[in-house]
Formats: C-alpha cells, sequence, structure tokens
C-alpha cells in the first residue's frame, strides 16, 4: 500500500502545493522504486495513488492519456475544478471495460489523490478519489438483484481535502498508516507550538514532509518493518507552482548499505554517472540545492523563498 501526503505550502509571497509519497509496491514480492505519484500533461496539477496497482496503474495512465489528447484539458482552458468531473468520467467509463473478476475483484482496491492550481478559484485544491459502494436502505430480496443495482449505483467519487485556518492537506494510504501520520502531525506542531490552536496565522511548510520521512526511516531501520511492511523506499516528492507548473525533486537518501546518501527520483536510485537537472531536497535540513546553478557545489543551495527566482529546467 501507501503512504501520501499533499498540503498547501506557504513562503514569504507565494504558496505551492506539495506532494509526498513512499516508494514501496506490495505484491508477491516488495519493490521499493515504484513510480506513484505522476504530474499530468498539462503541468498544473498531479495524480498519485494507494493500494492496488493492478487498478492504479492503467487508470492513472489512461487519464495522462485523456489529457494529452483533449485539447481543452491539454491547454488548461479546462480548469482544474472541471478536470477532476473529467478524471472521474474517465475512470467510471473504463470500468465498464473490466470483466471476467469473481468476488471483489471487480471492486476497484485504488484510491488516488489529485489536485492542482485553480485559475478561476486562484487557489490549490486536492481531493481524494475513490470508488464508492452504496449501502442500500431498501435491498432487493433477490441477491442477483442487490448486485446488479449496487453495481449500476457504484461509481468514483471525489472528496475535497480537510482544510487547517484554509490551509489544506490530507494523508492517504493504508488506515493505519493514515492515522499514525495524523496522530505525528499533530504532536509534531504541537511540539514546535505551530499548531492551528496555538497560532493566529497557522500555516504549512515541511511538516508533513517530515511525518512521512521519519515513518518511512523507521520501516528502514526496524528489519520486521521492513521485511512486512506497506510502505518503504525514498519519499518521491513533487511541487505544482502558481506559475502552473509542476516538478519533481530529487531527494538524499541513505543508501542501503547504510554508508552514505544518494539521490532519488521517484522512487529511483540515480546512477553514479547521472546529474539529475532538478532541485535536490536534503531531508534533513529542508534545503535544496541545484547542481547547474553555481560553479560550487557548496553554493548550490536555496532556502525556502528563492528556488522561484532561479530559472526552472
Amino acid at each position: 500500500m501507501t503512504i501520501t501526503a499533499a498540503w498547501v505550502r506557504t513562503l514569504k509571497n507565494c504558496k505551492e502545493l506539495v506532494v509526498v509519497t513512499d516508494s514501496r509496491l506490495n505484491g508477491g514480492k516488495k519493490m521499493d522504486c515504484g513510480q506513484k505519484l505522476l504530474t499530468l500533461p498539462r503541468s498544473d496539477a498531479f495524480i498519485c495513488f494507494a493500494g492496488g496497482i493492478d487498478w492504479a496503474y492503467p487508470l492513472m495512465h489512461q487519464v495522462v492519456n485523456a489529457i494529452s489528447t483533449y485539447e481543452k484539458s491539454a491547454t488548461r482552458a479546462q480548469d482544474i475544478t472541471v478536470l477532476k468531473s473529467h478524471v472521474l468520467k474517465v475512470f467510471d467509463d473504463l470500468l465498464t471495460t473490466v470483466h471476467g473478476a469473481s468476488g471483489d475483484e471487480g471492486i476497484p482496491s485504488a484510491k488516488f489523490l489529485f489536485g492542482g492550481y485553480s485559475w478561476i478559484r486562484k487557489e490549490f485544491l486536492i481531493w481524494r478519489i475513490h470508488y464508492h459502494v452504496p449501502n442500500l436502505r431498501n435491498p432487493p430480496k433477490s441477491k442477483f438483484e442487490h448486485a446488479k443495482l449496487v453495481k449500476e449505483l457504484s461509481h468514483f467519487v471525489a472528496e475535497p481535502a480537510k482544510t487547517w485556518h484554509g490551509q489544506p492537506w490530507i494523508f492517504s494510504g493504508d488506515e493505519e498508516y493514515e492515522d499514525e501520520a495524523r496522530q505525528r502531525l499533530t504532536k509534531l506542531l504541537h511540539e514546535r507550538g505551530r499548531s492551528p490552536e496555538q497560532v493566529e496565522n497557522f500555516k504549512f511548510d515541511w511538516e508533513p514532509f517530515e511525518v512521512v520521512r521519519d515513518m518511512l526511516r523507521d520501516v528502514a531501520g526496524d528489519s520486521f518493518k521492513f521485511r512486512n511492511g506497506h510502505i518503504g523506499g525514498a519519499p518521491q516528492v513533487l511541487k505544482v507552482y502558481e506559475h502552473l507548473n509542476a516538478r519533481y525533486l530529487g531527494v538524499e537518501w541513505k543508501k542501503s548499505d547504510g554508508e552514505g546518501r544518494d539521490v532519488y527520483v521517484c522512487g529511483r536510485r540515480t546512477l553514479a554517472y547521472e546529474t539529475p537537472m532538478l532541485w535536490i531536497l536534503d531531508p534533513d535540513t529542508l534545503v535544496s540545492r541545484h547542481p547547474y546553478y553555481s560553479a560550487k557545489a557548496d553554493e548550490q543551495t536555496e532556502q525556502p523563498s528563492s528556488e522561484l527566482d532561479v530559472p526552472m529546467v
């Protein structure tokens, strides 16, 4: 499964939507380099998943294709609020092609986080998309008729993320991981005196990332959790900006042998000869560096508000 966080981070003069997820795929084996987070072709939105990859990958990639081949969406003339409805329609239509499923195999086991910047509402929006199966109050007596009616009424729905003082945020994934993440976030903010109850003008910085980071480190540092946990690998990070562009961040992450760090992008460890053309986040200092904007490596850093002042590649 997955642990994912999405929230709006406030800088000095602007805001940005940040999305973080783990990299573990589960099945007959565990794979700690699965890309779960995609920037959409229109560049102002993202989608990521939690749950069964047999459902998630086909649905996500068809949505990517649907956006790139539909001019209104590809050009961003279709606002993110309308795009959300388009995504739901695409998902529901794709379900009509599923056949031969037995039992609950025909019920989608994946859920998604979806969001981006609304040029109409002038704000970032985040939704959790999941498959809704209604609980009928007066079901037909026939099991066949009951199953048929439930199938007809079942559909994908999008629920907006909760907000604190107008700041949207959400965790998604296994229920146990969601609960743990929310508890960790509440504790972290209280310990720093920055919770919504403690400050008048509440704003998020990197706190949800720190929660996911620490959960993944707990898994990596415990042999039992590493073998049996449903989350793992390096964090994947994406930012969506108010100028309608989305960019991945690389993350410095501890090597599997415990000696030093490597740079990971979308869960994949970059090879020794690769120099990623993107900002690379230090998960401890929460400061990013870029390998192409300075001749000296120790000068290639960006403070929280300066990244937007440098050309993006």
